[in-house]
């Protein structure tokens, strides 16, 4: 692992370190009644699990990998869209919905980040957009945009 990568996996480590204590003194909550530090502290928690076990797989391992230069190759293409398809999902999500526009983000990450059979495309962006709508709309009883589609139908 080379000492660049070590030192963003540290950086990362302690990020999360104080998110985690900050969202403690902010109120945790329960499962069923969240506090405002509860999705702050899961989200700095398990981003704190996944650099932790990079690092000691890293470690683990002792390999030195060659990487290649952020800007050869269609990799600032490739980033460029996906930062547009971040700041697109929001200005569709009120007429698409939270449905459709999750299932079309999804798709369009996996074919522009590292390209996927189509239907693994499909299998997966519907499995996201299912269990995204499950976890807030059904277990977490957050309103989402509905979107033109599902207005029409009901």
């Amino acid at each position: 692992m080379k000492r660049k990568e070590t030192v963003t996996l540290c950086i990362w480590l302690a990020f999360c370190l104080f998110v985690c204590i900050e969202s403690l003194r902010l109120g945790v909550g329960s499962f069923k009644m969240p506090g405002p530090g509860f999705i702050p502290f899961g989200a700095s928690l398990f981003t704190g699990l996944i650099a932790l076990s990079l690092l000691l797989i890293g470690k683990a391992k002792r390999t030195i990998r060659e990487t290649a230069p952020f800007f050869q190759g269609g990799r600032v293409i490739k980033v460029l869209y996906m930062v547009c398809a971040l700041f697109l999902y929001p200005f569709f999500l009120s007429q698409l919905g939270f449905f459709l526009c999750t299932l079309f983000f999804a798709g369009f990450s996996l074919k522009m980040i590292e390209p996927q059979r189509w239907r693994t495309v499909l299998v997966i962006s519907i499995g996201a957009a299912i269990t995204c709508y499950l976890l807030f709309d059904v277990f977490l009883r957050i309103q989402l945009p509905k979107g033109i589609l599902i207005r029409k139908l009901f």
